[in-house]
């Protein structure tokens, strides 16, 4: 039995073992197997000392890879982020051209609303497109308008309840303060609105125009209500109790016209398209008339609040009466405006 190429650890067993023994060989049985158990103690030793090794060596191992598998996945989460803000901003980038090919008609001018209806809407809100969803939404979907006509449902119910007589005074003032309404629509949204001043009420106006300009526009009805009765009251210490009715009656009227005219231009609903015939009788002509009336008035309002939005919110401020645009010059042709903003450009980029 040879055991020289054997670990360090059996030779001191070895040499004693030939010292006891003389140099006779022993047959015995139970040395044998005592030294080959020494030996194998010996040889799983040496193994497990070795698979410790591979074993530090493979954690070691697998511990970088770890490491480098986290590194990657951060670049790689880092990539996909940018990508993805990258593919925003085209998508954004499309929806915006989108937009304004859709309105280019109108920008430019042509009187002619484009059939084309834009896709691209925000997902939070179901943006009316007919005439009857328009009018849902106004006065069943939201609060706001069904308490002001019940508010003025009210004035007029009181008003009528008094023993005094109409008179041509009091037609003037409720017409007075319909045309008072006109005036203060139009400079509160050129002076205040859009202020160099900055306060809240500009801060809200300029997410408006932020907005796509097809979405749902209603005021809150706080601020509808708070604005007729602050209005009511101030009247109030001004007239006498049924001059001051008839006021708010006019006052509130108005400003539910533009509540409503404000919303239905930022709807999809379209202007019909009419034109007056001669052959039909009296009261389809009287019909007809009042229809094309109000059809030729929303598309102007619908046309101008469009410019408004998409060419340059400088100009156009008129809503009600179109025509205070003209009155105080703030309808320029549209080409020129477009001129203007693109020769502006071009300044300020050689600069």
């Amino acid at each position: 039995f040879e055991i020289d190429n054997c670990s360090p650890l059996l030779l001191p067993t070895y040499r004693n073992y030939q010292s006891r023994m003389s140099g006779k060989r022993v047959r015995s049985k139970a040395v044998t197997l005592a030294v080959a158990a020494a030996f194998c103690l010996c040889y799983s030793l040496d193994t497990a000392q070795a698979f410790t090794g591979v074993s530090r060596h493979y954690l070691s191992t697998i511990t970088q890879y770890r490491r480098h598998t986290r590194l990657f996945q951060e670049q790689t989460s880092a990539v996909l982020r940018i990508e993805e803000t990258r593919e925003n901003s085209i998508m954004a980038m499309d929806a915006k051209r989108e937009s304004t090919s859709f309105t280019s008609d109108i920008i430019n001018g042509s009187g002619s609303t484009p059939t084309k209806v834009i896709q691209d809407v925000e997902a939070k809100e179901t943006v009316p497109s007919t005439w009857s969803q328009a009018l849902h939404r106004f006065f069943i979907g939201d609060v706001g308008p069904p308490l002001v006509v019940l508010s003025i449902s009210g004035f007029i119910y009181t008003r009528l309840q008094l023993s005094i007589p109409f008179s041509i005074a009091e037609a003037a003032i409720f017409a007075s303060t319909i045309i008072f309404w006109w005036i203060q629509e139009y400079f509160f949204h050129r002076v205040l609105l859009h202020s160099p001043v900055n306060w809240m009420g500009k801060s809200i106006h300029r997410g408006h125009h932020e907005k796509d300009y097809f979405h749902v526009s209603i005021d809150p009805p706080e601020l509808l209500l708070g604005w007729l009765f602050a209005a009511h009251l101030m009247m109030k210490s001004v007239f006498p109790w049924h001059l001051c009715l008839s006021a708010t009656i006019g006052y509130a009227l108005a400003g539910l016209v533009y509540e409503w005219s404000h919303y239905i231009v930022h709807t999809k609903v379209k202007p019909a398209s009419l034109t007056l015939s001669s052959s039909e009788s009296n009261a389809s002509s009287m019909k007809s008339a009042v229809t094309f009336v109000f059809s030729r008035l929303f598309s102007q309002m619908r046309d101008n609040h469009i410019r408004h939005h998409l060419v340059d919110d400088q100009y156009w401020y008129a809503f009600s009466v179109p025509a205070m645009d003209d009155l105080f010059d703030t309808n320029p042709n549209v080409k020129d405006v477009r001129r203007a903003i693109k020769n502006k450009t071009v300044r300020n980029r050689e600069q």
